[in-house]
């Protein structure tokens, strides 16, 4: 009996921890409704054009991140996420930099350290472009426009072999 529930657990542990999880452990894939099941204060968005067939259908308008307000938006692809935005508008260039060095740090220390950026070992720089990839995972670190912190994760597809 012992060695059933061992083998119950170990499937039902090993089920959960194969999702792909993007951010705050919502996994990529989930419907909008399994989203607010995890996030209830994500709301509805209002309907806005987007690229593509990606829209975002749900938004968080202000979420506390590394000292600083950040709009979050879940954009879904035939009601299934594809990537989680967070987006902070600072009031200066000097900000953005600082926002974007403590989320460098925070993020490297979860991720250990970036996989691809355009400003790699610049500390100084006035451009922060950075990307991680974990797992199947993709997050991506920017300062876009001198004001605006914008982190991106988004689920990496699996990889596939050219058999022939």
């Amino acid at each position: 009996m012992t060695k059933i529930l061992l083998c119950i657990s170990w499937l039902l542990f090993s089920a959960g921890a194969s999702a792909q999880a993007l951010w705050q452990d919502v996994p990529v894939g989930a419907s909008p409704a399994e989203v607010q099941a995890l996030m209830p204060e994500a709301q509805p968005a209002p309907a806005s054009p987007a690229p593509g067939d990606e829209r975002v259908l749900l938004e968080i308008p202000a979420f506390e991140l590394a000292g600083a307000p950040f709009k979050v938006s879940f954009v879904f692809k035939a009601d299934q996420l594809q990537r989680i935005t967070l987006l902070a508008n600072t009031d200066s260039a000097q900000a953005a930099r600082a926002l974007g060095r403590r989320l460098t740090t925070s993020l490297r220390s979860r991720y250990g350290l970036e996989m691809s950026t355009k400003s790699r070992g610049s500390t100084s720089s006035a451009t922060i472009d950075r990307q991680w990839t974990f797992r199947r995972t993709s997050v991506h670190l920017q300062v876009v426009d001198e004001t605006f912190v914008r982190l991106e994760y988004s689920g990496l597809a699996p990889a596939r072999s050219n058999r022939l």
